[in-house]
């Protein structure tokens, strides 16, 4: 019998350890058993522990850990966060500009704060729970044609059906707030080559707020200043795998002391709060989608 195996819930019908027909119902367990062809394991809920792989992850253990020197040290669930290097992903695919849009668009900010608390002295106590806020808008198609040729009703009914509902991710082009010129990044710290994430800033002067992208829209043009003196886009490259975390890396390291600034455009990272959307046929083959609402996401979400 290995002297390192772990069992924290047996449920057996006998405890003879001569008697062949003893079998252990459950173990919910991470046994570490060999050379004993008696033991038995009918449910392990963990993910693999690989020796020697500093990026293996279990995410759920019911178990005893096995602490060297803490006998009576016991553990009856462990759940840990699966931490994922450098993870890419493909880039969303782009909500569409049709005409029928209307004008009568609701763009609502929102910040994510703790309720009001009231101190003994009647003060309002706020704590923010995020920085930056998330988006709401509320979009509104006077006409999606389906007849002559135009496409609108189908573009905008296919591509919900392919995000499908509040699963999917996608990049909205907002037309109020698609790109920013000299927006400043970061002044340079003669160490790191890479800075983000890319940010801009809305507002005029100190009226403003500033926040992450969501995805740089390398459609566009983009230009970046050391200084105030436009680089060669060979020496630097747009990491932009990564939804709200767009970054710049230098080919070299900047010495230190440099005001970076870029011109860019970017999208919105969201989706649809909703698994429904609701269109009406008002004439014959023309469309009309009375709201339409997307929120914006954060980072990883």
């Amino acid at each position: 019998m290995a002297t390192d195996a772990r069992v924290s819930q047996v449920v057996v019908e006998s405890l003879d350890s001569a008697d062949a027909a003893a079998r252990v119902s459950q173990v919910v367990a991470e046994p570490l058993v060999t050379g004993d062809p008696n033991a038995r394991v009918s449910q392990v809920v963990a993910e693999p522990l690989v020796r020697g792989d500093a990026n293996a992850r279990v995410s759920q253990v019911v178990a005893e850990p096995l602490i060297r020197g803490t006998a009576n040290a016991r553990v009856s669930q462990l759940v840990v966060e699966v931490l994922c290097l450098q993870l890419e992903v493909p880039m969303p695919p782009v909500f569409p500009t049709l005409i029928g849009l209307g004008y009568n668009v609701k763009w609502s900010p929102v910040f994510y704060n703790m309720p009001t608390d009231t101190a003994a002295t009647g003060a309002d106590v706020d704590l923010g729970l995020a920085d930056e806020p998330l988006h709401d808008f509320e979009l509104t198609y006077g006409f999606l044609r389906d007849q002559f040729g135009n496409t609108e009703f189908k573009t905008m009914m296919g591509f919900f059906l392919r995000l499908g509902g509040t699963r999917g991710r996608f990049l909205f082009p907002n037309p109020d707030d698609r790109s920013v010129t000299g927006q400043f990044l970061v002044t340079t710290d003669g160490v790191n080559s890479v800075f983000g994430p890319l940010k801009r800033t809305f507002g005029i002067g100190d009226n403003s707020g500033t926040e992450a992208v969501g995805w740089v829209d390398q459609t566009e043009p983009f230009n970046l200043y050391w200084n105030g003196v436009l680089q060669d886009p060979a020496t630097y490259q747009i990491l932009g795998d990564l939804p709200k975390n767009q970054q710049i890396k230098f080919l070299n390291t900047p010495a230190a002391d440099i005001e970076v600034t870029v011109d860019m455009s970017y999208f919105y990272y969201c989706k649809f709060p909703d698994n429904t959307n609701t269109f009406e046929k008002f004439l014959d083959r023309i469309w009309l989608l009375n709201k339409m609402t997307l929120h914006s996401c954060r980072a990883g979400t």
